[in-house]
């Protein structure tokens, strides 16, 4: 709805399921005994409403608010021989926000919010044991200011924020053959840098970046300190620079982490950093039919590029994914 520099959005929705969950020993990757058989039923609910005002051409002022509530219900049948056990864990939290976007030309915004969020925990968190764990809802306070826009060869979309976080939702791994188990913690911080600049030198030349800069912590935790939370590396750097058309193009590319994340909480081991590089290529066949090749890690680079987190890890610990080796994709791209 809108009348004069007001603006009214409202909305809603619901989303409700159910699942049959079973699990199952882990015999060298195939399913052996059945451990855990359960009737799980969840929902979740919120409606939400925002209203803009524009105070005069070029900046509106947004508040707005967002409630949900849920639950997550488990009725569990089999268990190694545990009696039937039933478990039901409930949510509900109101999250408002606070804006202001400012336009000094079609082409530029300036903008910042700040905002209360929430996350309710599924079945993953909750059935770690035949009664629900105590896990409690997460939610953050974030602060956020960026601008997007495009000037001359020159475009890019960059935004600093900060989220204050209680209770964060946070998972480590015990061993491979048992589900992550989970726990909350007292209070983190995720603040950081997302920038995305773009340079068109002319119709056939054009570089694409994308950095992230991340800075995630505990903040004076028990156990972990100011520790760093591990998995998220704190530089990431991708770009790409196009030469060519759509009619025939072709576009190397590089992927740059300086330095690895750490594997763990108590931050005793850190992996290495690594440099991706590939190349890809396309060309349009007819108006419809585009043919396209994608080399990734062309130099074969071996480093890790995902992290199963641990409280305490060891450098051989089952916990590292490597990246992707060298490879290469081909095919066609058809529109009717």
């Amino acid at each position: 709805w809108q009348s004069g520099p007001v603006e009214l959005t409202l909305g809603g929705e619901i989303r409700v399921g159910s699942v049959d969950s079973k699990r199952f020993v882990n015999v060298n990757g195939t399913r052996g005994s059945l451990t855990f058989m359960a009737d799980q039923s969840a929902r979740t609910a919120n409606i939400y409403g925002e209203i803009r005002y524009t105070a005069i051409k070029g900046l509106s002022l947004i508040a707005g608010g967002i409630y949900a509530d849920g639950f997550r219900q488990q009725h569990q049948t089999y268990n190694m021989g545990i009696s039937d056990v039933t478990a039901r864990a409930e949510f509900s939290e109101f999250s408002p926000k606070f804006g202001i976007l400012f336009e000094p030309s079609d082409r530029i915004q300036i903008y910042a919010n700040y905002s209360r969020s929430a996350e309710f925990p599924g079945f993953i968190e909750l059935a770690q044991v035949s009664n629900f764990v105590p896990i409690k809802a997460q939610t953050a306070w974030t602060a956020e200011i960026g601008t997007r826009g495009t000037v001359g060869i020159a475009s890019w979309d960059v935004s600093f924020y900060r989220s204050k976080i209680d209770r964060e939702l946070l998972q480590f791994t015990v061993n491979a053959d048992i589900p992550a188990s989970t726990f909350n913690a007292d209070e983190t911080i995720h603040q950081g840098i997302e920038a995305g600049p773009s340079l068109q030198f002319n119709e056939w030349l054009r570089l694409k970046q994308v950095y992230q800069y991340s800075d995630f912590h505990f903040v004076d935790e028990a156990q972990y300190g100011n520790n760093s939370l591990p998995v998220v590396p704190a530089h990431v750097y991708r770009a790409e620079l196009r030469i060519g058309s759509d009619d025939l193009h072709v576009a190397p590319n590089v992927e740059w982490v300086p330095q690895g994340a750490w594997a763990d909480y108590m931050n005793t081991v850190k992996t290495s950093g690594y440099a991706l590089l590939g190349v890809s290529a396309g060309a349009k066949l007819t108006g419809n039919i585009d043919v396209f090749v994608d080399a990734r890690n062309l130099t074969s680079k071996k480093a890790v590029g995902d992290i199963s987190a641990a409280i305490q890890a060891t450098a051989g610990a089952a916990i590292y994914y490597p990246v992707e080796r060298r490879a290469l994709f081909g095919g066609l791209r058809a529109r009717f």
